[in-house]
Formats: structure tokens, C-alpha cells, sequence
């Protein structure tokens, strides 16, 4: 009876076992059937930059000072190399000069003009109202007196002469006074007094105005004359040299010119010697290798000294085993590995097949050898071992960057890369048929449909 129990226990493990492993062959078999893999022809191939600067320099000369390495990430507008132009700098400095001299005469002359403007304005108002005077002056002097000066000088005579008359009158009646005793010696001699005053005014009278109408005679009017030629010609003196106002504007516009073209001699210099620093023209890396080496190197106009490499874009120039070359297509899609950033620890990155080779690139090992080459090995029988290559160039999807605990690295040229090229997709028994029946000369892709 225990016996029995036992069995029936070991039956139904069995056949719980057996279910089990149905089951399972059943998901095994809707994996294989139904799930489709990536199939990828694998490359091996370096970072490049898709385009390529050379840097040539505008003018001869030697190299000075080389700014940047192998390498190197530059941006911009940063100077890669300085060429020795010491012919040029003297130049330069010359011009310097120069223009600081002329700046210097340009300020005197300014100044110089101003304070002449002035001068020579003023000594012309004073020379005009000068002029002014001597012919007023000499008008007066042509003319005469004025009849309202001899009318005046007249009745000043009239009255003088009135006024003796009535003095000697007096004088008169004082003396038949003094003879009848009627007055006094001391009267007498007042009226005698006045009388002569009178006489004196009277001749007085007559003198202003015989000097009035002898003021001006002809010595007068000749003297006024000369002092109206002498204010003209002082004038003249005046006038005339207003002519070195116009020699100083002269002379500065002169030097104005000068300025202008010696700061356009050293704008051409500065811009000679600008080319002397040579600039990056884009974001790039240098691709040179030993630069340092250049320094003191005679480089000639146009000569290429560095090679820069665009970082805006980045390309994969791989080769690809011409075993699965035939399924490379332009625009398929692939998983790109590179070397400093193992995939098992950072990321993959994105990539698209840019362009295929026409020819084997080159011949070399097989990277992994079929199974008929290691049994040929182990058999002792030589192994065909070379197998061709052929260049596939993909162009790197952005970004081109990748951060790792709080730190950023960038993909360089020069860097290691693997591809993983998809093909196709297929079942997974497909793919398992294929590499089981993958016979040479027997089996091909081609015969297998699933």
C-alpha cells in the first residue's frame, strides 16, 4: 500500500514535470516564431570631423608663437598662431607718431585760427571806426563853420557893441556929472571901468568870429584829407590780413588731410598686422600633429599650417567585413559604441549610414572566423583567415555629449568607435536556421522563408 502511494506521488510529479516543460517549449517556440531581432553588420572605424578647415595665413612670415596643441578645442575668433611682422610694428608705431604730431598742429592751428579771427576782427572795427571819424572830420572841415555857429558868433558882437555903447553913454553923463560936482572921481572912474570892459568883449566878439570862419582853411582841409587816406590804408592793413585766416584754414584743412590719410595708412597696417594673428574661423579641434614643431617655421602666403576640425558635426569613417557589406544600405539606421565610453557603463549613440565604398579598402584578418575555418585549424589544414573590407562612412546623431555624476565629456576626433549596423529585422527562428544551416555553397539567405 505505501508502495502504491508512493507511485502515484511520483506520476503525478511526472506529469506535472512533463506539463512544465510543454509549457515552456510552447513559450520557446512563440519566442522563436514571433519576436523579431535586429540584424546588424558590426564595423570598426574612427570619430572624424565631417568637414575640415586648412588654415592658410593671409602673408608671409615666421611663425612667432604657436597658441594651440594637437587636440586642442578652440573656439571662435581664438588666435591659433602669431607670425613675426617686425616691420610692420615699426610701421605701426611710426604711424602712431605721426598721427599724434598731427593731431598736436591740428590743435595749435585751431587755436591759433581763433585767436586770429579775433585779433584781425577787432583791428578791423577799430580801424572802420577810425575811418569813420577822419571823414566826419574832414566833412566838417570841407564844409566850414555852420551858419548857426556864425549867427551865434554875430549876435554875440551885437550885443557887445550894444553893451559899449551904453557903457560909453554913461561914461558921459558921468563926466558932465563930475563937472558940476554931482558925483564923485570914484563913480567917474567905474563908468570908465565898464566902458573899457565893454570895449574888450567887443574885440573879443570880433576875434571868435574871425577865428570861426578861419578854422577851417585849406592847410585844415588838406590835414583831414591825409587823415582819412591814413584811416583808409590802416583800414587796407586790416583787411588784408584776413588773407591769414584763410592761409590758416588752409593749412588746417592741409592737416586734416594729412590726418585722414595717415589714419587710413594705419588702419591698412593694423589690419596687415591683424593678419599676423592668425584666428580660428569656427568652434573646432586642431588635427595637426607636433605643433609645436612650427614655431620659427617660414610659413609663405597661402601655405597651410593647421588643419582644424569642425565640431558642429561628426562622422564615423568605418570598414565593414565584406561578408556583411552586401546588406549596408545609405540611411540605415546603427548603434555606435564608442571606445572611451563603454556601452555596458554610459550609453550607445545614434548614428546613419552616410555613404557605402565602392571597393575593398583593405584586406585583413577575419575578425570571427566561421566554423569550417576552425575545424580546417583544429584539422591542421591552413585557415583562410583574410577577408576585404569596405568603407562606410555614418554620419553621428546628436547630442555629442554625455553627462556622468555631475560631470560632462564630449566625443573628440581621433576617438575608437564600433558599429552595430541594422540591416533588417527578422524572427528569431529565422535568424537561428540561418546560422544553422548557413552551409557555404548550400544554404544562403536567399532559400530561407519563415
Amino acid at each position: 500500500m505505501k508502495f502504491r502511494f508512493q507511485f502515484t506521488i511520483i506520476s503525478h510529479l511526472m506529469r506535472l514535470f512533463m506539463l512544465l516543460l510543454i509549457l515552456l517549449l510552447a513559450m520557446a517556440l512563440a519566442l522563436v516564431w514571433f519576436f523579431r531581432l535586429d540584424v546588424t553588420a558590426h564595423g570598426k572605424g574612427v570619430v572624424k570631423s565631417s568637414r575640415w578647415i586648412d588654415i592658410k595665413p593671409e602673408v608671409k612670415g615666421i611663425i612667432r608663437k604657436m597658441m594651440v596643441k594637437e587636440g586642442q578645442k578652440v573656439k571662435k575668433g581664438e588666435i591659433l598662431f602669431i607670425l613675426e611682422d617686425r616691420e610692420r610694428e615699426v610701421e605701426v608705431e611710426a604711424s602712431l607718431l605721426k598721427i599724434s604730431e598731427l593731431k598736436n598742429s591740428i590743435t595749435k592751428l585751431e587755436k591759433r585760427l581763433i585767436m586770429t579771427e579775433d585779433e584781425i576782427a577787432g583791428a578791423i572795427n577799430e580801424a572802420k571806426a577810425s575811418l569813420a571819424e577822419a571823414e566826419a572830420n574832414f566833412r566838417i572841415a570841407h564844409k566850414g563853420p555852420k551858419p548857426e555857429e556864425i549867427s551865434l558868433a554875430k549876435s554875440v558882437i551885437e550885443r557887445a557893441e550894444r553893451r559899449l555903447e551904453k557903457t560909453k553913454k554913461d561914461h558921459e553923463r558921468m563926466k558932465r556929472a563930475y563937472s558940476l560936482k554931482l558925483v564923485s572921481q570914484l563913480e567917474l572912474d567905474g563908468a570908465f571901468h565898464e566902458m573899457r570892459l565893454a570895449e574888450m568883449d567887443l574885440r573879443l566878439a570880433r576875434g571868435e568870429l574871425a577865428l570861426l570862419r578861419n578854422r577851417y582853411d585849406a592847410d585844415q582841409v588838406s590835414a583831414a584829407r591825409a587823415n582819412v587816406d591814413r584811416r583808409k590804408a590802416a583800414l587796407a592793413r586790416a583787411v588784408a590780413r584776413e588773407n591769414e585766416i584763410s592761409l590758416l584754414r588752409q593749412d588746417l584743412t592741409t592737416s586734416f588731410r594729412a590726418l585722414a590719410k595717415e589714419e587710413k595708412q594705419l588702419a591698412v597696417l593694423k589690419e596687415h598686422l591683424k593678419l599676423t594673428r592668425v584666428t580660428a574661423p569656427i568652434d573646432s579641434y586642431v588635427l595637426t600633429h607636433d605643433t609645436e614643431h612650427l614655431e620659427g617655421k617660414v610659413v609663405l602666403e597661402g601655405e597651410v599650417v593647421l588643419r582644424l576640425g569642425d565640431t558642429s558635426e561628426y562622422i564615423i569613417d568605418c570598414k565593414v567585413p565584406e561578408r556583411d557589406f552586401p546588406l549596408v544600405n545609405v540611411g540605415q539606421e546603427a548603434r555606435v559604441t564608442i571606445k572611451p565610453f563603454p556601452k555596458g557603463e554610459y550609453k550607445l549613440f545614434n548614428a546613419k549610414v552616410l555613404t557605402v565604398g565602392a571597393d575593398i579598402k583593405e584586406q585583413g584578418l577575419s575578425a570571427n572566423p566561421g566554423m569550417m575555418d576552425k575545424l580546417s585549424g583544429l584539422l591542421g589544414q591552413p585557415m583562410n583567415m583574410e577577408e576585404g573590407y569596405y568603407p562606410v562612412i555614418l554620419i553621428l546623431e546628436r547630442p555629442y555629449t554625455m553627462h556622468l555624476f555631475g560631470n560632462r565629456y564630449e566625443i573628440r576626433p581621433g576617438f575608437s568607435a564600433e558599429v552595430e549596423i541594422i540591416v533588417e529585422e527578422e524572427r528569431i527562428a529565422t535568424f537561428l536556421l540561418r546560422r544553422v544551416l548557413r552551409i557555404k555553397g548550400k544554404f544562403t539567405s536567399e532559400k530561407i522563408h519563415l
